[in-house]
Parts: C-alpha cells; sequence; structure tokens
C-alpha cells in the first residue's frame, strides 16, 4: 500500500536575532489510508513545528523548511506553489489546531466561517454552503446547530470551539487529518467525546490522522503507530503495543514511567530530570545524554543514527542498538 503522506529528511529552521535555531531535524514520517499514527514527545521537541511545515504554515520570511521529499497523495508539496497549496489545505488536507480560540476568527459567525471554506474548495453557494455547514455541525454533536451556526466563538465553551475546529477540518472530507493537541484544555469528559468523534469521523470517512500530543493515554487509544520525538528528532517508533510493552529508548521508557498505574502500585510517580536542550545549544553526542540516567562516556561524543530493530521498531540510542545486535 502506497502511503498517503510521505516526509523523508525534513528540516526546519528559523532565523532568530541570536542565530539559526533548527527545530526539525531530519524528520521522516509515512501515513497510510485510514490510519493513526501518534507524534509524542514534550513541549519544545518539535512536534506542532512538523506539522506546520508539512502544511506549508510557517512564515516565509523567518523560517526555511528543506526536505529529500514531501509527498502528498503522490504529488511533490515542496515544488507546489502557494495557490496550490491553498487548494490542499482545508481540502485535501486539514488541521485541528491546538488552541481553537486563536484559530477562529472572532469577529465572524460560526457558520461563516465554516461555509467560507465549502464556498472556496467545493464552490457551493452562500445557501448551500450554509445548510452544509448546519449539518457538520449537527455531526460532530452540536446541540442546536442552526442557532450556534450564528453565534461568534467567544459565545462557546471550549469543548464546543474544539467540535466546531473539527467540523471545519472535516467539511471537504479530508484525506490526511493533522490534529495538534486537540484535546489540550479540555476536561476529561470532554476529552472522551472528542476522541470518540474523531474516531466515528475516521470509520465513516476513511481518513487518515496525524496525532500530535503529549498524552500517552491518548496515544493508547487512538493510535496504530507512534513516534517518540526528542529536540527536534525521531527518538522512537513502533506499532503502538509494541512500544507500551517493549520501549527501547530511555526516553521513552522516562514517559511511560511517568504515567500512574492503575494497579495503584507506585507511591509517586517518576520524572525525567532537567529538560529539553536549548537548539541554540545542542549537545555533542546524543542530545538526551544530559538527562539519561544510563548514558556511557561514549553517548557524549557519538551521535546515533535511527536503528532498525527489526519488527518495524526504530531507536536512536547507543545502549539499545548494542542490546539488540
Amino acid at each position: 500500500m502506497e502511503p498517503l503522506l510521505k516526509v523523508l529528511d525534513l528540516k526546519t529552521e528559523f532565523q532568530t536575532p541570536v542565530g539559526v535555531v533548527r527545530a526539525v531535524d531530519g524528520i521522516n514520517l509515512t501515513l497510510y489510508p485510514g490510519e493513526t499514527l501518534g507524534i509524542v514527545g514534550e513541549s519544545g521537541c518539535g512536534k506542532s513545528v512538523t506539522s506546520l511545515s508539512i502544511m506549508g504554515l510557517l512564515p516565509k520570511g523567518q523560517s526555511r523548511v528543506s526536505a529529500q521529499e514531501i509527498k502528498f497523495n503522490g504529488k511533490n508539496v515542496l515544488a507546489m506553489t502557494e495557490t496550490q497549496m491553498q487548494q490542499i489545505r482545508g481540502n485535501q488536507m486539514a488541521m485541528i489546531f491546538q488552541e481553537p480560540m486563536t484559530s477562529l476568527n472572532p469577529v465572524f459567525k460560526i457558520g461563516n466561517q465554516i461555509a467560507e471554506a465549502l464556498q472556496f474548495h467545493l464552490k457551493l453557494n452562500k445557501t448551500e454552503a450554509w445548510k452544509k455547514a448546519v449539518e457538520l455541525l449537527r455531526l460532530v454533536g452540536i446541540p442546536r446547530p442552526e442557532a450556534i451556526a450564528k453565534e461568534y466563538p467567544h459565545e462557546l465553551s471550549g469543548g464546543m470551539r474544539q467540535r466546531v475546529m473539527i467540523a471545519m477540518a472535516m467539511a471537504c472530507n479530508p484525506s490526511v487529518l493533522i490534529a495538534d493537541e486537540p484535546t489540550t484544555a479540555l476536561d476529561v469528559t470532554i476529552q472522551a467525546q472528542i476522541l470518540n468523534l474523531m474516531r466515528k469521523l475516521q470509520a465513516e470517512k476513511g481518513t487518515a490522522i496525524l496525532l500530535i500530543t503529549h498524552d500517552l493515554g491518548v496515544v493508547a487509544e487512538m493510535c496504530k503507530r507512534v513516534v517518540v520525538m526528542y529536540a527536534g528528532q525521531i527518538v522512537e517508533e513502533a506499532e503502538v503495543k509494541e512500544l507500551f510493552n517493549h520501549p527501547k529508548h530511555p526516553y521513552t521508557k522516562g514517559l511511560l514511567a511517568s504515567l500512574p498505574r492503575l494497579d495503584g502500585g507506585q507511591e509517586r510517580l517518576e520524572s525525567i530530570p532537567g529538560q529539553v536542550p536549548n537548539p541554540l545549544n545542542m549537545p555533542k553526542g546524543c542530545r538526551f545524554a544530559p538527562r539519561c540516567a544510563i548514558k556511557m562516556d561514549r553517548c557524549e561524543q557519538i551521535k546515533p543514527e535511527l536503528a532498525d530493530l527489526g519488527h518495524q521498531h526504530y531507536c536512536r540510542c547507543l545502549l539499545c542498538q548494542e542490546e539488540d545486535s
């Protein structure tokens, strides 16, 4: 099966007053039709920048995106003009942003914001687009959709706004949906409803989802495969069950150890000491070495490659590669 989305050696740099910052450094991703791929990691590890780079939404003058290839549906995204990208964005490839209040326009009614995409991509007239917008609000479980369509974003709760964002993203039946922290700042009940909604829409439409999150519980529930990012790089990739049962990278083990267990066998939750390194001053060797409890001397000097451990399991760690060999 051919991947819907293929990203090879993605690098993203930002020009800052104190120098060039490489926020994403050599990312490889494949997303297949109908699957959900999770990207996890701490804040600042490059998850959101990866998604914005793929969508071509970073500011042109301040950022530089390069890759061997970014292919969507067999087409080279890097070779597309902005006009061509506009035809794809919101149509064949859509995105749910992390904070709907900053993504929705505060001065336009909800219905008008959904209808605008329908008029642009599907060439519906104003009346047809409004009717379809109301149907989409109903589809995502919003009560009184006719009334809600006439309201402004500030009049809705966080969960309702997130549902509106999903309705906008799903309006044109996209092949790929990029969801950037879609349940952040929502309470647990609303979070479960949003995830169930995404699953339902995926089952009905066959949409492939790239799910960006820091919540491993969400990954366990939603994803088939998962990529773990740290300091702009992928440090581990595997199928979800394999990753949870047999984590290899010390960072992944630290993330999993920080989760509360249902059997109550922990007196206190584990934590990973230190913080993500400054991208202007990356460690010489392994980027996780300053925080790693099992580092060796050579970890501080040698940059590990992302090695294939077999069974579609990849790891960027000298020690786990030695154990596997």
